[in-house]
């Protein structure tokens, strides 16, 4: 006799179910360039796609036919928190970050910026650890000030990577740092990423890289092990600096495969790259398409920003007017068609389509009242139509178009009897 196969009774703990509930709190960016002229910010978005890892997509192909609208109809699904758009004009490079779904949008020219490529070139040693884009970048905000337009922007940098729990952090998930500067003077923000380092203090540099190295070092030609900490080669990082006290830390836990716990190391900072330089030009409600809160250079009254708001209305009343139009004359050519099918099948001889007595909402129809609707059309345009034959627009070059299209469609086709 088979055996049947036990169930399993013992439940487990899921340790990925509070990571994926965590995941899904995460702040989320998606990054993409828009406009004619993306192309001229490619190298950038990719650098800043780097920047936004992990938890951003950065395998992203967008096209040039994709609306901001396909963009914020999936950022529900995929829990998209904030979407950086990278665009270029013939004169300038603009940077936008907007809150999903309903905004703010801050706009910010990008008046300089090096790509990480060319950040490392100018390292003696660059460090550039893949490891380190496992785990999201710390977040340093500096010299912000109480201005409104200035508290939005530390917000919304904030509100752009996950907030750090100071007590149930990991040590060793703090390998990147985010600093966003801001220049009063200039009315500037810097902005820089880098990836941060813990060095024994007091271990001789020669063993440093010895340690940190995974593949041993070739000493075949050395007389003894002295020799290789006693060559003198440029081997200190140009980010390394001085070895003051203020860089000297005591570490708690783990941070990598020589920085142990309960031992004191220099914290060493390392540029990454992209490295820019913004101005905040515009703050405005929505996503892309609300209404001005900041401008970095236009100043409007009282009455000007009312007469904007009041035009705007009228524009949604326009649409909305236009929306109804064209509903219903989508629902009157339905008819019509139908009515034209009828009358064909009833010329040849075919019993006629039963109507259903559902409309297409499920709703019972209302055939007397439809009848009615397709004669106030069938009015209507009969009137509009003799309106503008009896206008100026109605001139003799018209009129004999008009008039030779109807000859046209009285001729004989061939297959008539």
């Amino acid at each position: 006799m088979a055996k049947t196969r036990r169930k399993k009774r013992r439940t487990h703990v899921d340790a990925s179910a509070a990571e994926r509930a965590g995941a899904k709190e995460c702040p989320r960016a998606l990054v993409f360039a828009r406009g004619r002229k993306a192309d001229a910010v490619s190298d950038l978005r990719d650098d800043v796609r780097r920047v936004m890892e992990p938890h951003t997509a950065k395998n992203l192909k967008e096209s040039k036919s994709n609306k901001l609208k396909d963009f914020v109809q999936v950022s529900g699904p995929l829990g998209i928190s904030h979407f950086v758009m990278l665009s270029s004009s013939d004169a300038n490079k603009y940077l936008k970050i907007a809150k999903t779904p309903r905004g703010p949008t801050l706009t910010f020219k990008i008046h300089s910026f090096s790509l990480a490529r060319e950040v490392a070139a100018t390292q003696k040693n660059p460090r550039n650890p893949a490891k380190a884009f496992l785990s999201p970048p710390l977040v340093v905000l500096n010299n912000f000030g109480d201005e409104a337009h200035q508290k939005l922007a530390t917000i919304t940098f904030q509100n752009m990577f996950p907030p750090i729990n100071v007590r149930k952090v990991k040590l060793s998930t703090c390998q990147r740092a985010v600093l966003v500067d801001y220049d009063a003077k200039a009315k500037r923000f810097q902005f820089r990423h880098y990836s941060i380092n813990a060095v024994p203090v007091g271990a001789n540099k020669k063993l440093k890289k010895l340690l940190q190295s995974r593949n041993a070092p070739d000493l075949g030609e050395l007389q003894d092990v002295s020799e290789f900490f006693d060559k003198r080669v440029g081997d200190a990082s140009d980010s390394e600096g001085s070895d003051d006290e203020s860089r000297r830390v005591h570490l708690t836990q783990d941070f990598n495969r020589i920085a142990h716990a309960d031992s004191t190391s220099k914290i060493v900072l390392s540029e990454i790259g992209p490295r820019m330089e913004l101005e905040l030009v515009k703050v405005e409600e929505g996503m892309c398409d609300g209404r001005v809160l900041y401008h970095a250079y236009v100043k409007k009254t009282a009455d000007e920003i009312k007469t904007l708001e009041q035009k705007k209305v009228d524009r949604e009343k326009l649409r909305k007017k236009r929306r109804l139009e064209q509903e219903a004359n989508v629902k009157r050519k339905n008819r019509e068609k139908e009515a034209r099918a009828d009358a064909e099948r009833e010329r040849q001889g075919k019993p006629g389509k039963k109507k259903s007595p559902l409309d297409e909402y499920g709703n019972e129809r209302d055939l007397e009242g439809e009848k009615e609707d397709d004669a106030k059309w069938a009015a209507a345009f009969e009137k509009e139509e003799r309106e503008w034959r009896e206008g100026d627009e109605y001139d003799a070059k018209t009129k004999s178009v008009v008039a030779a299209g109807a000859r046209r469609s009285k001729r004989p086709r061939r297959g008539d009897d």
